[in-house]
């Protein structure tokens, strides 16, 4: 088998392209989508009992940021106060306020793009070498930059034109970076005037097209994502970092968004038609739904994480408009009702007059990203060639509820990775999830309680 080949990834009988998508559906017989819902719950369940230690310490850590004493705490009959002194709050918030100064100090979304000291694929200095004159506003228009046209009208960069003249500005263009649809570098490079390095004659002009590019690429990248709210989404990953330790962003991924639009009919009436376009988008993922792999203590070392949704029937419903998802095990999942059963820091998270309601009619969703080697390939019912070695793997994303598939796709990322981004406010050399200002303040508040306590049963 020649190298890098896995004859698994390319088994035609496993694997469906679909129309207008970067992915590949995973075609399963029922029997096989069985025993793959199977696997994927049995490492859920791993997962989960050994996150059980983290979810003590996020809990008192929760507990000591709103104030609340845990149920297992007794006093004695001598103490009548219960007062609770919130110091772990006040210091939660001011970590969080810091990070947000650092982070959005700039008041831009905080990423980044800059060319690289030795660019590949575009030149880091360039500058235009031809005999004419630099064209301004004060001299004729050249063609092809550099060659005049003396029996041609010259053309001013004033003249309003018309539609279709094929002179059309693009947004934001000025005469230095461009006035029509083309700049003055990719003119100057196809005309074979641009050259690369720098110049001797000042005279000359001087270009950076590496660090055009990269400037280009970081406003295309801070427009996407404030149009889908990524500020927002950050802020609140860095709010349960200060708070739980560790602070969880999913993506950037596809998106199917919905523009409001309003056209004019026939008839000349105002009718809604919306349009869809697809754009990227970044969400916040809490700790309490994110369940990683228990041998891992960073997201690169994952070999699989679940992502654990809590979905009412619209929610579930509008899975069906996203790619491979499979509308008939969504239907049979409704029909069967819910299924979502409250895991026990829940029911302490949420408020004492909800205690007592037991029943959520809500739809426990989990969503699987992870590596799928041969071996459990032949676990699941995939009929895979001898020459295929247990060693070979793939990647994979499945979303299941209950034990229906709602979908199973070969992982579209390219190279392939976990799309998801798992950042500690401290770091935990030997854990996956890291600590946070409220475990640090756990003694300091605990002491601090009981000297209030004590001071206010004193003056009794």
């Amino acid at each position: 088998m020649a190298e890098n080949d896995n004859s698994f990834l390319t088994a035609d009988n496993i694997y469906e392209d679909v129309e207008g998508e970067a992915g590949k559906n995973l075609s399963l017989e029922e029997d096989q989508q069985l025993n793959l819902v199977g696997i994927i719950k049995s490492r859920f369940a791993l997962a989960e009992e050994s996150r059980d230690s983290d979810e003590r310490r996020w809990l008192r850590s929760y507990e000591n940021y709103r104030g609340l004493y845990n149920k297992s705490v007794k006093f004695r009959e001598s103490e009548k106060s219960r007062i609770f002194v919130k110091i772990t709050k006040t210091k939660v918030l001011a970590a969080f306020g810091q990070l947000v100064d650092v982070i959005f100090g700039t008041g831009k979304f905080p990423i980044g793009i800059s060319e690289t000291k030795l660019p590949e694929g575009e030149k880091e200095d360039a500058f235009l070498d031809f005999q004419n004159p630099t064209p301004n506003l004060e001299s004729n228009i050249p063609d092809n930059i550099g060659n005049r046209l003396e029996d041609s009208p010259v053309e001013s960069i004033y003249d309003v034109g018309y539609e279709g003249d094929g002179k059309t500005l693009k947004a934001g263009a000025t005469f230095g970076t461009g006035m029509f649809e083309d700049t003055i570098d990719e003119i100057a490079e196809e005309s074979g005037f641009l050259k690369e390095g720098t110049s001797a004659n000042p005279q000359n002009i001087e270009l950076s097209p590496a660090q055009r590019t990269a400037r280009r690429m970081e406003k295309l990248v801070h427009d996407q994502i404030e149009e889908s709210n990524g500020g927002s989404e950050i802020r609140s990953a860095l709010l349960e970092a200060s708070l739980l330790g560790t602070g969880i962003v999913k993506g950037p991924f596809n998106f199917n968004k919905k523009l409001h639009k309003w056209d004019t009919n026939e008839e000349g009436e105002r009718e809604y038609n919306p349009l869809e376009v697809r754009v990227p988008r970044i969400e916040f993922v809490s700790c309490w739904d994110f369940y990683p792999d228990p041998a891992a203590t960073n997201i690169e070392e994952c070999e699989y994480v679940v992502h654990r949704h809590k979905m009412n029937r619209s929610q579930l419903r509008q899975l069906r408009n996203m790619p491979y998802f499979d509308k008939d095990a969504i239907r049979e999942c409704i029909q069967e009702g819910p299924n979502y059963e409250e895991k026990d820091f829940e029911s302490q998270l949420r408020d004492d007059y909800k205690a007592d309601e037991t029943y959520m009619p809500n739809f426990e969703v989990l969503e699987y990203w992870g590596i799928m080697d041969a071996e459990y390939a032949r676990e699941v019912g995939i009929e895979l060639p001898d020459s295929v070695d247990d060693l070979d793997e793939v990647q994979i994303n499945a979303w299941i509820c209950g034990s229906k598939l709602l979908r199973a796709v070969i992982n579209p990322f390219t190279p392939y990775r976990i799309p998801y981004n798992a950042f500690p406010y401290e770091r935990n050399p030997y854990n996956f999830f890291g600590i946070g200002v409220a475990e640090n303040m756990d003694d300091s508040q605990q002491i601090m309680n009981g000297h209030a306590r004590m001071a206010i049963d004193n003056l009794a």
